[in-house]
């Protein structure tokens, strides 16, 4: 559950910046609606909303594939949002591929890490236990793992590498790395199985954890901590694949980023915000968005400012260690004909319907944004894309179709996004089934 917004203003249905363009005129132009117009496309930020997950693809660098896939849907945006849903003996599908020593480079723009006692942010792939899951810590084991280079910069050009075992990084060869093997790789990424859990508690690959599947915490994943390269503060993380022999050949070729996490963050305010309490949160957002009060730094009382939850994906409105934050859905155009969406993983259960419209009928009226006549391209997906029932319509020269896409149930997200007024966008007709 999260709040719902609170208040309405009136403003713009949608903001230039937003749009996700197909350049070309008179040819066909498309557009997405983000989930949240105060949250714009990966590069800008509006309001300040903050989580501990990472904001913006910096570069991408894709490495060699044995082949690719029949449409262009491995977008990088995926790995924004937690990690996916995986059981510790098959791993995530949120992932995107890098290829055979493809490189990414990813910016916590909302937030920045910084160092705090023991790890500091949480790396996932999707590794997964070949043989049967360990019930204790003298079980033997093999794990599907394909390792990663880690670097974490303050400024996006000086970047620090986290220190590994070259030598045993060099003897993974096989499609199942045994254990022996994978106590060597600490300091790398990729090793540690993934499976649903509580992804904000890092794993020590060093000792089993008796009361978890296979003595992995949390959600697995390989934790990091800042003081091992001499860093206080990080905004930017490097991911390498190393470019070795494992793998099922194919366009899944090379390392599977799943996400990243922030376990010790500190806010980042957008320009131009105010923030009058100091929490590091927006007053807008605070008011609108998160329902905590602009003037408490400490909405909750739990001695920890409300900035600083949201920034490590907890609740500033109630005590507690469960993972919170603002639902937003990261919608991409993955191939534009016909057209085929792709958005980030949101949580277990939840379910996602898309949908097409004509930008020329979106009114603001009555606080709320009317959608006008939209066409359910995809009803209660329960994968991370259109593909398969790709839209092959196209707007008529000179106009302008827009794609949105709304989680399911009604309390997993904001529907199918806020304008700029934080007025809730719905169809007049032609939605998917609720």
């Amino acid at each position: 559950m999260f709040p719902s917004p609170a208040g309405r203003r009136s403003g713009s249905p949608f903001r230039s910046r937003a749009f996700a363009v197909l350049p070309g005129a008179p040819r066909p132009i498309l557009l997405v609606l983000p989930a949240l117009l105060a949250i714009t496309v990966p590069a800008t930020r509006a309001d300040a909303t903050s989580d501990c997950f990472v904001d913006r693809i910096v570069s991408f660098l894709p490495g060699t594939y044995s082949a690719l896939p029949g449409t262009n849907t491995w977008q990088p945006g995926i790995v924004f949002g937690p990690p996916g849903d995986a059981t510790p003996t098959t791993g995530s599908t949120s992932v995107m591929s890098l290829g055979k020593g493809g490189q990414i480079v990813l910016e916590f723009a909302d937030n920045e890490i910084v160092d705090g006692p023991g790890p500091d942010f949480i790396v996932f792939e999707n590794p997964f236990f070949c043989t049967a899951v360990p019930l204790s810590a003298s079980d033997d084991y093999s794990v599907f793992a394909e390792p990663g280079i880690v670097e974490a910069s303050d400024d996006g050009v000086n970047f620090k590498t986290f220190p590994y075992d070259s030598g045993a990084l060099s003897q993974v060869t096989s499609l199942c790395t045994a254990k022996s093997l994978i106590q060597q790789l600490v300091g790398l990424m990729g090793i540690t199985p993934n499976f649903t859990g509580d992804y904000t508690v890092p794993d020590d690959p060093l000792v089993f954890d008796p009361a978890a599947p296979g003595g992995v915490s949390g959600h697995g994943g390989d934790a990091f901590d800042l003081a091992t390269v001499g860093l206080s503060r990080a905004r930017f993380v490097r991911i390498t694949d190393p470019n070795l022999p494992v793998g099922i050949p194919g366009p899944s070729d090379g390392l599977d980023l799943d996400a990243i996490v922030a376990l010790h963050a500190l806010p980042i305010l957008g320009p131009g915000q105010i923030d009058s309490d100091g929490d590091g949160l927006s007053d807008e957002a605070e008011t609108f968005l998160y329902q905590t009060s602009p003037t408490n730094p400490d909405t909750d009382g739990d001695g920890v400012v409300d900035g600083e939850e949201a920034a490590t994906c907890r609740s500033p409105l109630a005590p507690g260690t469960t993972p919170f934050f603002l639902p937003i859905v990261r919608l991409e155009i993955a191939d534009p004909q016909p057209t085929i969406l792709r958005w980030n993983f949101l949580g277990s259960g939840i379910t996602y319907d898309a949908i097409r419209g004509d930008a020329g009928a979106l009114r603001s009226s009555g606080g709320i944004v009317d959608l006008g006549v939209v066409t359910c391209l995809e009803d209660n997906s329960t994968d991370l894309t259109t593909r398969g029932l790709a839209d092959a319509a196209l707007p008529l020269p000179g106009l302008v179709f827009f794609y949105a896409v709304r989680a399911n149930p009604a309390t997993s997200g904001f529907g199918y996004g806020l304008s700029s007024a934080h007025e809730p966008r719905i169809p007049s007709s032609g939605d998917c089934a609720k």
